[in-house]
């Protein structure tokens, strides 16, 4: 059964790290860089279209394209010149870290000026909302904000920012999102390259310089220490980019990142030791198997990759592809689906994975991104407009009945302010690093290969330019619809390889089945010029057995799956503002929601063959909509629910979902209610998680 082939898995692995720590093969690294799998196109290389164009639209419309006309730590920000963003001076660099591709991305597709606006209803010029004197363009923005970064550039250290505490090892992070912000920039900026890379370069001298002095400076520590592979990607992209005869000093700071910062590769595997549970941390460390295979090449790192992925779901798994993180990881660990995870979980966590897939090329981590950003990043955004990007959570849940000031509440670590949606509730880290989710995601649909093509590793509707200037454009509603129309205009011949996910069995390519694999790359032989290739998904209607293993076996409840998406019954709410902050009565608010529908049900269904009891409808996305509107959903997936009155609440969330089958014995269900579930990322109140009803 699963749980016997994980733990086998888990032992296999464990062997391996054992192993490669005994011998040292890890810590050897060559004098190169190893090549990826599937190499990111340089920022500016993607024009967004139709569904994506609208998510990042509205993102832009939102706070991403307000924070630094109100917001103090972005608009204030120490790191030009002003006298907020205090601390580990992290949070204009999250938001810049997004800003930088969301800039190009809209600029490509000429939608680069919106006008001052509130909410997603643009107004006249005429109208003088807060801030309307500084720059409305995501790009002048962008550019304003490095600009000013540069300018404050140490000139004789090449050291860049704040420089108040260089005995404190934490200092080295809040520059990883500069460092990252910047080479987006310098690709993006080819006339700006040698300038900008030069002050990179004259930057991770410098740190290498301190960090080899730790008694003089400070090693990495606390967040600088945790978040290493953040810091070595940035050096990696001047390695591969931008060395200008470095190489030996840059191969040297990435190993003294390596050998100062947090082992995770054995924390993965038992969850025991210093690297620690803080949900964020791990986000981001799922790629330091994979940064540092870049560095080694070894293979152990590529198993090590796989296996982190499957120890989180063993112990902490969510349907949404993330995983309990409440701020820190449950201890016990569980998969109860009241508790949380950060929104900055979730963004970290999408880049990391399309990390993992570009170095390794495993689909099953570009599977994982896909569903993460088609569920849990949108679920996390609400308001009463629907489908918008002004408020969000701190934290969201898989089974979310209220969001609320609750006190007391299920999750350890965070404040009674964690579920409401707002600008920054509990803690503002999720205000300034959400902004990465989209826009990175964006620009790592389409990669190049070592041997001239491409490859489609996620699908949304684009135009991806290569290298040698071939295009690879994606005609699709998907995740709405089953079809995806890729158009190759080919400089010479080359090879397209498609990814075809994991749950996409029977998937047919041109008309043809024969060689189509689910889990695999699909390789297609392109001609100079034009190529069309159609991908049809077959997809079927999937159930998956969660709560805590091995105890609840199978009696824990269930989540429903079609392709990419989980589909959840929508809780209906209302809405009450408990602050404003910005713009007009749509934009920047806080509010709380009590449910006004019933959630306490136990789900019909054929756990064998799930299309007897639940039937898929589509009614197909609306161009021009709200991608994950509140509303008119796309799809939907009928089901009989029968009511659970005996399923109550529990410091203020849902309790734990009753054992299933839940409606037999002396257990009582309530006449069968016939409902449509809907994508979880469009919903705000919701349970994605039911006991099964075994009728």
């Amino acid at each position: 059964n699963l749980w016997s082939d994980l733990m086998a898995r888990g032992r296999y692995v464990l062997v391996l790290v054992l192993a490669a720590a005994a011998s040292g093969v890890p810590v050897g690294i060559p004098s190169s860089i190893q090549p990826r799998a599937y190499t990111p196109l340089k920022t500016g290389s993607v024009t967004p279209k139709g569904w994506l164009l609208k998510q990042l639209q509205l993102q832009a419309d939102g706070l991403s394209g307000h924070l630094s006309m109100f917001w103090n730590d972005v608009q204030n920000s120490i790191w030009i010149g002003g006298n907020g963003d205090g601390g580990l001076h992290e949070r204009a660099p999250y938001w810049l870290n997004g800003i930088v591709p969301l800039a190009y991305l809209l600029k490509n597709a000429g939608v680069d000026a919106p006008k001052r606006f509130a909410g997603v209803y643009k107004v006249p010029d005429s109208l003088n909302f807060e801030g309307a004197s500084d720059p409305v363009s995501i790009l002048d923005q962008s550019n304003k904000y490095i600009n000013a970064i540069l300018e404050r550039q140490d000139n004789t250290t090449g050291w860049i920012g704040p420089d108040n505490s260089p005995k404190d090892g934490n200092t080295y992070w809040g520059r990883s999102n500069v460092i990252l912000s910047l080479c987006q920039y310098a690709e993006a900026e080819p006339t700006k390259f040698q300038t900008v890379s030069a002050a990179i370069l004259n930057y991770l001298l410098e740190l290498n310089r301190r960090l080899s002095n730790p008694t003089q400076y400070a090693p990495l520590q606390g967040w600088a220490a945790a978040r290493w592979m953040d810091i070595a990607l940035g050096t990696q992209w001047v390695l591969t980019n931008a060395p200008q005869g470095h190489e030996s000093d840059l191969i040297n700071l990435i190993t003294l990142l390596h050998n100062q910062g947090s082992d995770w590769e054995s924390w993965f595997e038992t969850f025991t030791g210093g690297a620690g549970g803080h949900n964020v941390n791990n986000a981001q460390a799922l790629k330091s198997a994979a940064v540092w295979y870049l560095m080694t090449g070894n293979k152990t790192l590529t198993e090590l990759s796989k296996s982190r992925m499957e120890n989180l779901d063993r112990n902490y798994g969510l349907p949404t592809g993330m995983f309990n993180g409440d701020e820190i990881l449950p201890n016990p660990a569980t998969r109860f689906p009241s508790r949380g995870i950060e929104l900055c979980g979730v963004v970290e966590a999408m880049f990391s994975y399309n990390t993992m897939f570009s170095v390794h090329g495993d689909v099953a981590f570009a599977d994982r991104s896909e569903r993460i950003a088609f569920n849990a990043l949108p679920a996390t955004w609400a308001s009463p407009t629907g489908g918008d990007m002004w408020a969000h959570q701190y934290l969201q849940a898989i089974n979310q009945v209220n969001a609320v000031n609750a006190n007391p509440h299920v999750w350890t670590h965070d404040g009674s302010a964690a579920e409401l949606y707002g600008l920054e509730p509990n803690y503002g880290c999720c205000t300034a690093n959400f902004n990465q989710g989209w826009p990175k995601w964006a620009s790592m649909v389409v990669y190049s290969t070592s041997d001239g093509g491409a490859a489609v590793g996620l699908f949304a509707p684009s135009l991806s330019t290569l290298p040698d200037g071939s295009t690879v454009d994606i005609e699709t509603n998907y995740p709405y619809e089953d079809e995806v129309q890729i158009t190759v205009e080919a400089k010479s011949a080359m090879p397209l390889y498609i990814r075809i996910p994991g749950w996409a069995v029977g998937t047919v390519i041109n008309g043809k089945s024969t060689g189509v694999e689910n889990g695999t790359m699909y390789k297609f032989p392109c001609s100079a010029g034009k190529n069309t290739v159609t991908v049809t998904f077959m997809p079927e209607i999937r159930v998956q057995r969660w709560g805590d293993l091995p105890a609840d076996g199978n009696t824990g409840p269930v989540s429903v799956h079609r392709g990419p998406l989980m589909f959840s019954l929508p809780i209906s709410g209302n809405y009450t503002v408990l602050a404003h902050y910005y713009g007009g009565a749509d934009g920047s608010n806080d509010y709380q929601m009590l449910p006004t529908s019933d959630w306490q049900f136990a789900l019909d269904v054929d756990m064998a063959n799930p299309s007897n009891t639940l039937k898929f409808k589509s009614n197909g996305y609306v161009d021009g909509s709200a991608p994950f509107n509140h509303s008119g959903w796309p799809v939907t997936i009928s089901a009989t629910l029968r009511p659970l009155p005996s399923w109550g609440t529990n410091l203020n969330s849902a309790a734990k979902p009753p054992a299933s089958p839940a409606c037999t014995g002396s257990e009582k269900c309530g006449d069968p209610v016939q409902v449509e579930l809907v994508p979880h990322g469009g919903t705000d109140l919701r349970i994605g998680e039911f006991p099964e009803s075994g009728l």
